[in-house]
């Protein structure tokens, strides 16, 4: 039995992760959450309530949960948060569970969702998630990053922007796919599901081996395996 332990449990990929992995009979699913209750229907999976601005939370809780493998699929925007929120959450937090984890299980296995554009990070959101690969870089842990372009899914929350180009976008990358099937741009920038993500995420970090390093992106998000290149570092 895997001891997982899964950060933005509650989040568009995160509560999918959770389901995920709470259906594979092997995983012991360790839920990161900021108030009780989130998961209580689901009694297969363990809530953590869990403080991200307590900085000694983070080695109290690998000292208390083995953890065989952490998935971070923490975020914010802007309009939520601000840009500091920003940098907190998508940068500070998984940086903080990362150094922790290497310190307390230095054989565990991550897997981290970033985002499409953070090999060459522009604007706020995409240099914290560059930050974050670049920690997981330097650090002993095997590594998975997932880099999604625009996610599909069921979305409680109103995004007029989404809910004006995803339509577009989604009839537009179709016809692409079709077209330039092998294009790497079309398959890098086309959306995708959050759940497909969630699935490729999953599988490819507890697949991975000491010290590995395994780069999701593109096509390999769309339904193909999961194949171990080692990311190329963010500018």
């Amino acid at each position: 039995m895997k001891q997982v332990v899964i950060a933005g449990s509650t989040g568009e990929v995160g509560k999918r992760l959770v389901s995920r992995a709470c259906a594979n009979p092997e995983l012991i699913v360790h839920a990161l959450v900021r108030r009780e209750g989130a998961w209580a229907a689901n009694g297969a999976v363990h809530e953590i309530v869990f403080d991200y601005e307590d900085p000694g939370a983070y080695a109290a809780l690998f000292r208390e949960v083995p953890c065989d493998a952490l998935l971070i699929a923490l975020g914010t925007t802007t309009g939520k948060a601000g840009v500091a929120g920003l940098e907190r959450v998508d940068r500070d937090y998984p940086l903080f569970l990362i150094d922790a984890l290497q310190r307390a299980h230095p054989h565990a296995q991550v897997g981290f969702c970033s985002s499409v554009g953070a090999d060459r990070p522009r604007g706020h959101y995409l240099l914290a998630k560059a930050a974050v690969e670049r920690g997981l870089q330097a650090s002993s842990l095997a590594t998975a990053i997932a880099r999604p372009s625009l996610l599909i899914s069921d979305r409680g929350e109103f995004r007029p922007l989404e809910v004006l180009a995803l339509p577009l976008l989604k009839l537009g990358f179709g016809v692409l796919k079709r077209l330039r099937p092998r294009s790497s741009f079309v398959w890098k920038y086309a959306p995708v599901h959050a759940a497909q993500v969630a699935a490729c995420l999953l599988t490819a970090t507890l697949r991975l081996e000491n010290s590995q390093h395994v780069l999701l992106e593109g096509a390999k998000l769309h339904g193909s395996a999961p194949t171990a290149t080692s990311p190329s570092p963010p500018v």
